[in-house]
């Protein structure tokens, strides 16, 4: 039998349908799972208006409960024959009496148990009370009460469906009872929809003009754009992120093409798209050679075309291009390099300061940066990237909040029209790059190393004044920060020490803020580290990048031992190599001693002079490339083999038992430069 639990509300807004639909598919597994009620499997639903999951193949009552519980050791639980307070307290939580109690015991000893048998009830009994619990554990960014309701939620809930197999089971939630009625789209189709069973949910509601699966709604919406705004050789611009808001804002769709004044398209071609797709939510157009078109699609939340509303939305984006060619050709008018001393009057966050503050801090940074890279020829472009790079902030397009979105690429377009060096002008968009997981990187050193240096003075500005990111909270975005700094330093080959680069940045920021926070640059030097193991496991085994991670600070350096020991990790010897090491680590671990000196007139085997042997053959490689120390390593395993098999290291002579461990003291000393087990 099969269980239909649907939540209908008000509309949601579309950046909450996802994790409603996904929240109630968990807790309501979680819960079922708790109260020991079976099933098969769950599938989950979501629209604007209604989250929904059906539970397949529940059990009608729960699985009986043979339960022992195990409670403190008879010394506690009793004193002169009489239960203690620790006894009684146990019994009690037990819900039992001393009569029950048991006495059982294992390696560790005698305790107190009480052994319990819960018949399980019927599902239909206790099925209400769990649907309570699911409701109330579904949380939101924000929620709102309505009418005389205590209870608060993302939006009004309007209905509920609770149907088990072709019976409504009886619920009642803040005076809503659960019926077997749903609700169509609204103005097209019945608000008294019957479901006869869960099996036919998804059926009877697309009989409704509602698709209750995302996926489909989406096949639907690509299956419109192609077969009817695609066919004259125009292709749709299709945005992820503008796809998952659309589609969690329509029930059924409908695609329409649209057309506007061909005058706009002298705009910048992102003026227009984000002018479409952040206000309208409108797909851009391109024609088969790439170029933007005067035409646009919609996707209308009904069963039906609409002349009526074509001709509504392209009156609409009119009136939005208008105001975005106006602010565009305004800021033409100003030199756009006069905005920083604008930026003075802009705070960034109260205790880190202005935007201007930041900036200052920022070139300091670069300027560390462009040393410890090399980079002095283009030290010049490098700063004034920095000195630009915020410069659009204040101007018209981005100041008026209409397209806050084209923050640094409407500063790149400034710089570029008023004569500024090419890269310095890429370099003001590409210092944002990375925005998100997988875009685009940096092409121009310029945007490599002042977007490096802004997001570490942001980084170390928000740790210092409190603002560290938590489980749950991250609004200053550090890690992706972070995670935008190891990026960027792999794809531009920016070797420099990251540590240091903490410390530096650290030191110019207390030179101009109050640090009001503790251990800085520790817990910013550990909140790198988990960053970096994060983008390098994309590339490598987590093993691999623990035996690295705390040898070398050089980020790039790091990727390339990595790549050596990806490599010679394929072969057959290297877990041999690794667990020969490791054999090493475990003879040492509780030798405290750090005297390394080894007397070689106390050697009375090959073995130990060989090992000698080889060890000061690592020593004199020391600085040579990863990939030369490594694979003499390797290729001198069956040295370090041929002394543990040969070699006891507990000799009766204590002199030379102490020289032997001394011996694989100094092996231990060269390895772990190498490898950090």
């Amino acid at each position: 039998m099969d269980f239909l639990f649907e939540i209908g509300l008000e509309e949601l807004p579309s950046r909450y349908v996802d994790k409603a639909e996904a929240d109630l598919k968990k807790i309501t597994e979680d819960e079922l799972k708790a109260e020991r009620i079976s099933f098969s499997e769950t599938e989950s639903f979501s629209t604007p208006r209604r989250v929904a999951v059906i539970i397949k193949n529940i059990a009608e009552k729960q699985e009986d409960l043979d339960k022992k519980s195990i409670g403190p050791s008879i010394e506690i639980a009793y004193k002169d024959g009489e239960l203690t307070k620790a006894g009684e307290g146990f019994v009690k939580s037990q819900g039992a009496e001393k009569e029950d109690i048991k006495i059982v015991e294992n390696e560790k000893g005698k305790y107190i148990s009480v052994e319990k048998f819960v018949k399980g009830k019927e599902t239909k009994e206790i099925l209400p009370e769990i649907l309570s619990n699911i409701i109330r554990k579904i949380e939101f960014e924000k929620s709102m009460k309505w009418g005389d309701k205590s209870f608060r939620f993302a939006r009004p809930i309007k209905w509920f469906v609770t149907l088990f197999g072709n019976e409504v089971l009886n619920f009642e939630f803040e005076g809503i009872k659960g019926s077997n009625k749903t609700r169509g789209m609204r103005y097209f189709a019945s608000q008294d929809v019957v479901i006869s069973s869960p099996s036919e949910y998804e059926k009877t509601l697309k009989e409704n003009f509602v698709i209750p699966k995302k996926d489909k709604r989406r096949e639907e919406i690509l299956k419109g754009i192609k077969e009817s705004c695609e066919k004259d050789g125009d292709t749709a611009i299709i945005n992820d992120y503008l796809m998952e808001e659309v589609v969690n804002l329509i029930e059924y769709p409908y695609v329409i093409k649209g057309e506007y004044n061909k005058d706009y398209l002298q705009l910048p071609e992102d003026i227009t798209t984000i002018t479409m797709e952040t206000h309208q939510r409108y797909f851009p157009v391109k024609d088969k050679n790439g170029k933007l078109t005067n035409k646009f699609i919609l996707v209308r939340n009904a069963p039906e075309y609409s002349e009526t509303v074509k001709k509504g939305n392209e009156k609409v984006i009119e009136p939005r291009l208008a105001d975005a060619k106006f602010f565009f050709e305004e800021d033409l008018k100003n030199k756009f390099s006069d905005n920083v001393e604008k930026l003075k009057e802009v705070t960034f966050q109260k205790d880190m300061g202005t935007i201007y503050d930041k900036i200052r801090r920022s070139k300091k940074i670069a300027e560390y940066l462009i040393e410890k890279t090399g980079k002095q020829s283009d030290k010049e472009n490098v700063l004034r990237t920095v000195e630009l790079a915020k410069a659009d902030l204040v101007s018209n397009v981005i100041s008026e909040k209409e397209f806050t979105k084209l923050q640094g690429f409407m500063g790149s377009i400034y710089a570029e029209k008023q004569g500024e060096n090419k890269n310095v002008a890429l370099g003001i968009f590409e210092h944002y790059l990375p925005r998100y997981q997988g875009d685009i990187l940096p092409t121009t050193i310029e945007g490599a190393l002042a977007g490096i240096a802004d997001k570490m003075d942001t980084v170390i500005g928000c740790f210092s004044v409190g603002l560290k990111p938590t489980s749950s909270k991250d609004p200053y975005a550090l890690r992706r920060a972070v995670q935008g700094i190891v990026y960027v330093t792999l794809s531009s080959v920016l070797e420099y020490d990251y540590k240091e680069l903490i410390k530096k940045s650290y030191e110019i920021f207390s030179d101009d803020k109050k640090v009001t926070e503790k251990n800085v640059i520790e817990d910013v030097t550990e909140f790198f580290k988990q960053r970096i193991i994060n983008v390098l496991s994309e590339r490598y085994n987590k093993d691999l990048i623990n035996y690295e991670i705390d040898l070398e600070s050089n980020i790039v350096k790091l990727d390339e031992r990595l790549k050596v020991l990806s490599k010679l990790s394929k072969t057959e010897n290297f877990d041999k190599l690794i667990n020969l090491l490791k054999r090493v680590k475990n003879i040492l671990k509780d030798e405290k001693e750090n005297n390394i000196v080894v007397n070689e007139n106390l050697f009375n085997t090959e073995q130990e002079k060989n090992l000698l042997l080889f060890i000061n053959k690592l020593e004199k490689i020391e600085n040579s490339e990863f990939e030369t120390y490594t694979s003499i390593l390797i290729d001198n395993e069956e040295v370090i083999n041929d002394f543990f098999d040969k070699v006891i290291i507990n000799d009766e002579n204590t002199e030379i038992k102490n020289n032997r461990i001394s011996l694989l003291k100094k092996l231990e000393k060269n390895t772990d430069k190498i490898l950090n087990l």
